[in-house]
C-alpha cells in the first residue's frame, strides 16, 4: 500500500472514530431537546425530538413534547398530530387531553360529535386512565389467579366447596368484565386509524383523482378516520357523517 493510501485510510479511520464518539443515546438527544425548549429554541426542540422517533423510540412523552414544540413555532396540524399520536400512547394522560383540546380549539373547523350520556362518558374515562395494556394485564391477572384456584383446589381432599365455587364464579365474572372493557378500549382507541390535515386547506373529492367533483373543503389541524387508501389518496370520514377523498401527502398518519 503506497503511503498515499495509508494516509487516506487513516483518515478515514479518524472520522470514523470520531463520529462514535459524538454520537449520541436517543436518551441524551431527547434532553438536549428539552434544555432547547426551556430556551425558547422550538426549532432545535422539535428537531432533536425528531432524532428521537427516528432512532425508533416509542414514546408518549417524547410525542407530547415534539406537539408543544410545533404549537409553539405555529405548525397546528403537526402539534395535533403528535398530540394524537401521543393520546394513543397515554390514553388518560390529563395534560395530554389539555394540550389536545387546546390546540383543537384553534382549528378552522368545528365537526359537531355526538354526546355520549353520563354513564358511558365516566365508563369510557375510566378506561382510559387505565389503558389498555392495563386492562390486559388485569385480566391476565385475574385468570392466572382462577388457574392457581382450581390447581389448589384440586390438590385438596374433598376437591371444590360451596366457599370455592362462588369465589371462582365471581373471579371469572370480573375476568370477562375486564376482557370485555379491554376490547371495547382496544377498538376505540388504537382500532381506528385516525389522520390529521397539515394544509391550510384541502378539498375533499368524491373520488381518488383531481378530476373528481370537490365536496368539501377541510383545514388544518381537523382529525379525520380513515376508511380506506389507494395509491396516493385516501379516503376519510368525518364524526358527522361526511366521508370522501384527500391526497395522502396532505395528511399525517395518526
Amino acid at each position: 500500500m503506497s503511503v498515499l493510501n495509508r494516509i487516506v485510510v487513516a483518515l478515514v479511520l479518524a472520522a470514523a472514530l470520531g463520529s462514535d464518539a459524538l454520537a449520541q443515546t436517543p436518551e441524551e438527544i431527547f434532553h438536549q431537546a428539552n434544555a432547547a425548549y426551556e430556551k425558547g429554541d422550538f426549532d432545535a426542540a422539535a428537531a432533536g425530538y425528531r432524532r428521537v422517533i427516528q432512532y425508533g423510540v416509542v414514546d408518549s412523552r417524547v410525542e407530547y413534547n415534539l406537539g408543544n414544540a410545533c404549537f409553539r413555532l405555529g405548525r397546528l396540524g403537526e402539534a395535533v398530530l403528535h398530540y394524537e399520536r401521543a393520546s394513543r400512547l397515554a390514553p388518560g394522560d390529563p395534560d395530554i387531553v389539555g394540550n389536545l383540546e387546546l390546540a383543537r380549539s384553534r382549528c378552522f373547523d368545528r365537526v359537531e360529535v355526538p354526546e355520549l350520556a353520563g354513564p358511558i362518558r365516566l365508563l369510557r374515562a375510566i378506561q382510559d386512565r387505565l389503558g389498555a395494556d392495563r386492562q390486559a394485564m388485569a385480566v391476565l391477572g385475574l385468570v392466572w389467579l382462577a388457574s392457581a384456584l382450581i390447581a389448589w383446589r384440586s390438590s385438596r381432599p374433598g376437591g371444590f366447596q360451596a366457599a370455592s365455587g362462588w369465589t371462582l364464579a365471581g373471579i371469572l365474572l370480573v375476568a370477562t368484565v375486564a376482557a370485555s372493557s379491554w376490547y371495547t378500549t382496544h377498538e376505540r382507541v388504537l382500532g381506528t386509524r385516525l389522520a390529521v390535515v397539515l394544509e391550510d386547506t384541502v378539498d375533499v373529492l368524491a373520488g381518488p383523482g383531481q378530476n373528481n367533483a370537490t365536496l368539501f373543503t377541510v383545514h388544518e389541524g381537523l382529525t379525520v378516520e380513515v376508511r380506506s387508501e389507494r395509491q396516493e389518496w385516501i379516503q376519510v370520514s368525518l364524526p358527522n357523517g361526511l366521508h370522501g377523498w384527500i391526497p395522502r401527502d396532505a395528511l399525517g398518519i395518526v
